[in-house]
């Protein structure tokens, strides 16, 4: 027995109560602070709750089959806080070895750091890279784009035609052709 007279039970219960799983219905991703709609119990819904995201890392789950842990600050239940929504429903990117991690969408793109020497990305239908709000890279199926020169320490190694301006790397004529050892005129479109 407490020494109330009571027993343990209903600090057990407020123990429970601290923390539950909640099914969330709403997400709202407008403000600074991210804030879900969730129904922790039947007929009790919560309106407004904060999500608590760590820094550097912002989602937003998908709501159909969302749930999300949700805490009562302090054992207050009119002072509750969200941790991110998951979303069990969608396939999660399992598999990994230790170390490895995965960044991913509801659609199955993922940015793949593996095993300590590959990054991978996986983009469902455009990549581009962009610094100071301007896209310097832009990957699609078709081709891509670069916006800004190229230098080149290497060898380039091509094995479709390649064009300066107008001018064919393999199909370019010349003027002024002389035989022996004479210097012909610049390539020609």
């Amino acid at each position: 027995m407490s020494a109330d007279g009571h027993g343990y039970d209903h600090i057990v219960m407020q123990l429970r109560s601290l923390a539950t799983r909640a099914v969330v219905q709403a997400i709202d991703d407008t403000g600074a602070n991210q804030s879900v709609t969730v129904a922790a119990h039947a007929g009790r819904t919560r309106s407004q709750v904060p999500v608590h995201q760590q820094f550097g890392l912002s989602s937003h789950a998908p709501v159909k089959g969302a749930v999300a842990p949700i805490v009562a600050l302090g054992g207050d239940p009119s002072d509750l806080v969200a941790l991110p929504p998951a979303n069990p429903s969608l396939s999660r990117v399992g598999g990994l070895a230790e170390g490895e991690t995965v960044l991913y969408d509801a659609i199955g793109q993922q940015v793949y750091l593996q095993d300590g020497k590959i990054v991978r990305i996986v983009a469902a239908t455009e990549m581009t890279v962009e610094i100071g709000g301007k896209t310097l890279l832009d990957i699609t199926p078709q081709g891509a784009t670069l916006n800004v020169d190229l230098q080149v320490n290497g060898k380039i190694a091509a094995t479709g035609d390649v064009t300066a301006g107008n001018i064919s790397v393999q199909k370019h004529p010349h003027d002024g052709v002389q035989p022996g050892s004479g210097i012909t005129g610049a390539p020609q479109p």
